[in-house]
């Protein structure tokens, strides 16, 4: 049978009306995924610094004030990134966060980075059926939650096509060292002709691998590279492309940290993602993006792989799917919701019900 995904249609004006996340996590039985006295993680995307096209501090209060109604302990959390970032340790994470807009006054709940200090905190959670890997590295907090409700803020993505739930829950819970797994195939190689040698990659390079010699253009030290990718987002003269054949590779060691989450314990897991603001780039931009479509509003579910492939759908109603294949030229869209589904984490058959 087809997985029901809960779906609340933009206001007029745009956005989300003051009410309709709660009315909306209600009406999908997201408040079934917790209990009185538990931990529950609402994993988020803070937003980069010079960059707040995410979930809003009012909208996540929403969300808070239904995890409290049952006398559960909800707290905001995301885990470190590997790029060079004020969210690369969990000082600076904290301090962006605060930036924008994000506190226990503005939303009623504590902010947590689930990785720790360094991004290194992380336990190792079996993959039930894993193809690339048996497991995974997951932010420790993250995986010591007694429930998680994956708050996404949809967009596109340079290398997953579609930046929904699966790729917030599963990249974004990956410790460090986990991040490293999923991105593990990508090498850049910059093209002469076109690098400009304005030293952005090596500036956003987490490892170091990629140097400016004066005089010369980039280079990229193999064995230091991670193979992140953030290269690629960061340079303004499209000189280092994207390895395109290991789009669906990505999607697959995605969809495998998800099942690492989930594994054993499905009903704990609730997914509220807005289709609002979507643009053809991830959150981690240090700058606001170029949108694809008008807001469309807002899916929630208990299925991850459903609500995604509802997300692709309304998108593509909207004319908005067309853009983020625009943005992203070879990307595989589609790839993560089919690994994901193979896993046994839901279904891609679906069914609309309006809130």
């Amino acid at each position: 049978m087809p997985s029901k995904v809960y779906f609340a249609r933009a206001a007029e004006s745009g956005g989300i009306a003051k009410g309709r996340l709660g009315e909306l996590f209600e009406a999908a039985g997201l408040t079934q995924c917790y209990s009185e006295g538990e931990f529950v993680a609402l994993k988020l995307h803070f937003g980069e610094a010079g960059n707040r096209d995410v979930w809003q501090p009012d909208q996540v209060r929403e969300i808070v004030r239904k995890v409290r109604t049952a006398g559960a302990r909800p707290y905001l959390t995301d885990a470190n990134v590997l790029y060079r970032s004020p969210r690369h340790n969990a000082v600076e994470h904290l301090i962006t966060a605060h930036n924008n807009g994000f506190s226990y006054e503005s939303c009623g709940a504590p902010l947590l980075i689930a990785d720790g200090l360094r991004g290194d905190n992380s336990l190792e959670l079996d993959i039930p059926g894993g193809k690339h890997y048996r497991k995974a590295k997951i932010a420790a907090e993250i995986a010591r939650a007694d429930a998680v409700i994956s708050l996404t803020h949809v967009t596109g993505h340079i290398a997953f096509g579609l930046g929904a739930a699966i790729k917030n829950l599963g990249m974004g819970s990956g410790s460090s060292a986990g991040k490293q797994m999923m991105h593990a195939h990508f090498r850049p190689e910059p093209d002469e002709a076109r690098c400009i040698a304005c030293g952005a990659c090596a500036r956003h390079c987490p490892t170091d691998a990629i140097t400016v010699p004066e005089g010369k253009k980039a280079q990229v030290d193999a064995e230091k590279c991670v193979g992140c990718g953030e290269c690629v987002a960061h340079c303004p003269s499209g000189a280092i492309p994207y390895d395109w054949g290991d789009s669906e590779g990505l999607q697959e060691r995605t969809a495998e940290f998800c099942a690492a989450i989930m594994n054993g314990r499905p009903e704990r897991f609730g997914f509220v993602s807005l289709l609002t603001g979507v643009t053809e780039m991830c959150d981690c931009m240090g700058k606001r993006g170029k949108k694809v479509c008008a807001d469309v509003g807002a899916l929630a579910s208990t299925d991850p792989v459903a609500i995604d492939q509802a997300t692709m759908g309304l998108l593509e109603e909207h004319g908005g799917l067309e853009g983020l294949k625009s943005a992203c030229p070879g990307c595989e869209f589609g790839r993560g919701q089919e690994a994901a589904e193979k896993l046994g984490l839901g279904s891609r058959e679906y069914e609309i019900v309006n809130v």
